[in-house]
């Protein structure tokens, strides 16, 4: 594989390649074992793993990117399915696994996901697991897509899974969406608190805000949050984290951003911008420019939509103040980036 510092070198050069002027690229806190979720298929001869590009399952005796105890549920998984005789979908029921855990705060959620041809045996399951885990559950796939996502049929243990940035607790149910790399997702907060450096005077407008991370953590450090998200889980989910942490000025709104905005008139003096990897719909970008916040701070996944949607921008007098890119994912080839935008 290549060096961790050569992948460093290669993602900051592409970041500079795109917006010129950058500052050093901020490497992940880990290299290996990183990620606070792994989704697994079952495969034949009841094995557990990754699928390859033709679709066939990699039978994964130790997977460097979760946790050493990841791996020792995967093992135990694999003989409770033999043990059972569970065999892998279509032949019988079993689809997915997914393993999530709290990085700073130790807990563990195992969701296993079948089709509907069977029962899965979630009480023996919880019975042998639950010294590894604090939560199962059993999820139905009816779909002939390959998600690992589905209808909850029953949960054992606690409710939530449990985690903190940076101070800020999250409730996180077991199918919503969380930063995968709980520790470098800390230093990306602290990025856009210091690209947006607040003064406590400022109403925020955070955009495609999902379960709310970046508008919750800013929201001690300004007047008001005000949060867009197009999934309704999400925003009933970042509500109920806003009152966890006892946030009184934090509101969210289900609905397409492209939509929403244009019936808001408020004035925003800062704006966080975290779209998916498409980057800004074009009626957003135009309903910024007319805004004209002071300050836009756009967190990427996707830096040349990011690029694409900055030549738009500049028309309205945007400027690049400052690039950070972040490695979120080492061993892949995506990267983070923020941009502080300001006006002329």
């Amino acid at each position: 594989g290549i060096k961790y510092e050569a992948q460093l070198k290669f993602k900051e050069d592409k970041v500079r390649g795109l917006f010129g002027d950058v500052l050093p690229i901020i490497p992940s806190p880990e290299e290996y074992f990183y990620r606070n979720r792994m989704d697994f298929a079952f495969g034949p001869n009841y094995t557990v793993g990754l699928k390859d590009n033709r679709d066939n399952i990699i039978d994964i005796k130790k997977c460097w990117l979760m946790s050493e105890k990841s791996n020792t549920i995967v093992e135990r998984l694999r003989q409770f399915i033999a043990e059972h005789e569970l065999k892998e979908y279509p032949a019988g029921i079993m689809r997915h696994v997914v393993i999530r855990e709290g990085k700073n705060q130790p807990n563990t959620f195992i969701n296993v996901l079948t089709s509907d041809k069977g029962r899965f045996p979630i009480e023996e399951f919880w019975n042998q697991f639950k010294g590894l885990a604090d939560r199962v559950s059993w999820t139905l796939n009816l779909s002939q897509a390959d998600r690992s996502y589905g209808e909850i049929q029953k949960i054992l243990g606690q409710d939530h899974l449990i985690e903190s940035l940076n101070g800020i607790k999250f409730n996180i149910p077991p199918q919503s969406f969380f930063q995968t790399n709980t520790h470098q997702a800390e230093k990306l907060l602290l990025i856009v608190k210091e690209f947006a450096a607040p003064n406590g005077s400022e109403n925020l407008l955070d955009l495609y805000s999902g379960t709310g991370s970046l508008g919750l953590y800013l929201a001690g450090k300004v007047k008001h949050v005000t949060g867009i998200e197009e999934s309704e889980a999400a925003v009933a989910l970042s509500k109920t984290n806003a009152e966890l942490n006892g946030l009184k000025n934090y509101a969210a709104f289900a609905g397409r951003a492209e939509d929403l905005l244009a019936s808001f008139s408020g004035q925003f003096e800062l704006v966080v911008v975290d779209p998916p990897r498409p980057g800004l719909h074009k009626r957003v970008v135009k309903k910024l420019g007319e805004m004209k916040a002071p300050k836009v701070v756009y967190v990427s996944c996707n830096p040349v939509s990011q690029a694409f949607d900055l030549t738009a921008l500049k028309e309205f007098g945007y400027k690049v103040a400052k690039s950070q890119p972040l490695d979120m994912f080492p061993h892949t080839p995506h990267i983070e980036n923020v941009l502080l935008l300001k006006r002329d």
